[in-house]
């Protein structure tokens, strides 16, 4: 949402995108001090698609976010609500953009930032400090503009993601109107191109099957390859395509009508979390930010916050917010910690690549230390350029672990910073059927990435992928001659798992054709 004043009609692009999270229930005692930070580094999009780096106060961040995100007219209880919520998705996610050297971007592939209101900027110190915790830790928390009275499961948008059950399942936002669109049949071609199938001529779309909360969960897309879509990331293409007013959300039904499909649904966002119109509506009926939070979020616990900025309607110290709900699960479990296998004298001699496996994927050490050397070796033999000495693998023993400590989001399986490479567990990379590619991928990136270091990303990323295919290969063009090279928003910034696949596969594309006419990898630009 912008800061300026709005009709019921708030409802637009940011908020309906709605990447950031919803609140927990309980009260605990606060985070260490050191947890918090006093700021954080936002990359800012130019004109000209470059980013500046810009260093926000935390609680100018919230006030900011708020100002982008939510309803400017909104009771002071629905913008306390939201400005936790906010806070909190900021501390989870805040190794985001490590790679860029920043935080956290301006754009809905984070959150969208505004001019602060006063009402933000109030929001944002009567909350200040306050953030919603899972197990000890900042939850990954979403908000949505509003569910239509469906509420989702994180993991029903991004499998992998970690779930936090509303305490209701209905609110305000069950009585708001419906919506419906027709999309011409060429128009959601391009938007299935975009999300990364390739094919000439649909034949038929069709929902294949639907989320436990009755969204579309799968499309099928005769007449293109692969011939099956998430709905969430059809509709991601859709809004970067043809604008988000087109596909609000994916609780929809498909008909096809001649030369145009009908799409006839409820809801705007994902509807994952926090329902920004019902908690308005909460507010309104009198509800205060515990009531709207628990409502959401009933097994979270909420830290107290700081009595001097506190609004008179807030207690100066934490009370819980669900009597029902038990207490957190302690970070650390009580007693010694169970000891990790002996690592056999083979790999404590490995100095080239230093590989960190939770102890029950040790079994794996032997091959990914090969898949990673023999990728290594090989690229940097192909690309004419000197390995690093020192490759850094860490494999995190979960999806939620690998998310803490990259800040990436759930369909991410793997990240890498100069020679440091962070790895979803292996045993979540095989059940994908990523677990080669990823690897490679990631290593390649580690090669490759040192060389090029003033070239736009296409060039990294396509590099990597170029020196890891089979040479003689072409990798799909959609049949495009107009084909571009994709922007580094494309590539850093994506909307989904599916529009990131796609502007990679056409990364690899501009890299070998540009090596085709003969230009030096590090001429590319």
């Amino acid at each position: 949402m912008t800061g300026t004043a709005r009709t019921a009609a708030w409802v637009l692009v940011a908020a309906a995108l709605g990447l950031a999270g919803a609140p927990a229930v309980e009260a605990t005692a606060p985070q260490a001090a050191d947890a918090v930070p006093s700021s954080v580094r936002v990359g800012i999009t130019q004109a000209d698609g470059t980013v500046k780096v810009e260093a926000v106060a935390l609680e100018e961040y919230v006030a900011r976010v708020l100002s982008g995100e939510g309803q400017p007219k909104a009771a002071p209880a629905a913008q306390d609500a939201l400005a936790i919520v906010i806070r909190t998705f900021t501390l989870a996610n805040r190794s985001r953009h490590r790679a860029e050297g920043y935080d956290l971007c301006d754009t809905t592939h984070c959150q969208v930032l505004r001019p602060a209101h006063a009402a933000a900027r109030a929001a944002a110190a009567a909350t200040a400090g306050r953030v919603l915790l899972d197990r000890g830790r900042p939850a990954f928390v979403f908000y949505s503009a509003h569910n239509g009275g469906r509420p989702a499961l994180a993991s029903e948008v991004w499998p992998g993601a970690v779930d936090y059950a509303p305490g209701e399942a209905h609110d305000g936002c069950d009585d708001e109107p419906g919506w419906s669109s027709a999309i011409a049949a060429g128009d959601v071609e391009r938007a299935l191109r975009a999300a990364g199938l390739r094919g000439r001529r649909l034949e038929r779309l069709r929902i294949l099957d639907r989320t436990p909360s009755g969204r579309a969960g799968r499309l099928q897309a005769d007449g293109f390859s692969p011939a099956i879509v998430t709905a969430h990331e059809f509709r991601m293409a859709v809004g970067r395509t043809l604008g988000w007013q087109r596909l609000r959300s994916t609780s929809f039904e498909l008909t096809h009508d001649g030369e145009a499909y009908r799409f006839a649904g409820v809801g705007y966002g994902h509807g994952v979390g926090l329902c920004v119109v019902g908690a308005g509506k909460r507010a309104l009926r009198g509800e205060d930010v515990a009531a709207i939070l628990r409502a959401y979020f009933r097994d979270l616990a909420l830290t107290p916050g700081t009595p001097a900025l506190t609004r008179d309607s807030v207690p100066p110290t934490a009370t819980p917010l669900a009597t029902t709900t038990p207490p957190p699960v302690p970070v650390s479990p009580s007693g010694p910690p169970t000891p990790a296998p002996p690592v056999s004298p083979a790999a404590a001699l490995v100095t080239d690549i230093r590989l960190v496996l939770p102890a029950a994927e040790e079994h794996d050490r032997a091959m990914v230390l090969g898949l990673a050397r023999q990728t290594r070796d090989a690229v940097a033999e192909r690309a004419l350029v000197a390995a690093p000495p020192t490759l850094a693998i860490q494999v995190h023993p979960s999806m939620e672990a690998f998310g803490h400590a990259t800040g990436q989001p759930w369909w991410v399986t793997g990240t890498s910073v100069g020679p440091a490479i962070d790895l979803a567990p292996i045993a979540q990379l095989r059940q994908r059927g990523v677990l080669e590619s990823t690897v490679r991928f990631e290593v390649a990136s580690a090669v490759v990435a040192p060389h090029l270091q003033k070239a736009p990303a296409w060039v990294r990323v396509g590099a990597a992928l170029f020196f890891i295919a089979d040479p003689n290969a072409r990798p799909a063009s959609n049949g495009d001659r107009r084909l571009t090279c994709p922007t580094d928003a494309e590539l850093l910034r994506p909307v989904s798992g599916g529009a990131r696949r796609e502007a990679m596969a056409r990364a690899e594309w501009c890299v070998r054709r540009e090596i085709a006419r003969g230009r030096r990898l590090t001429e590319i630009r």
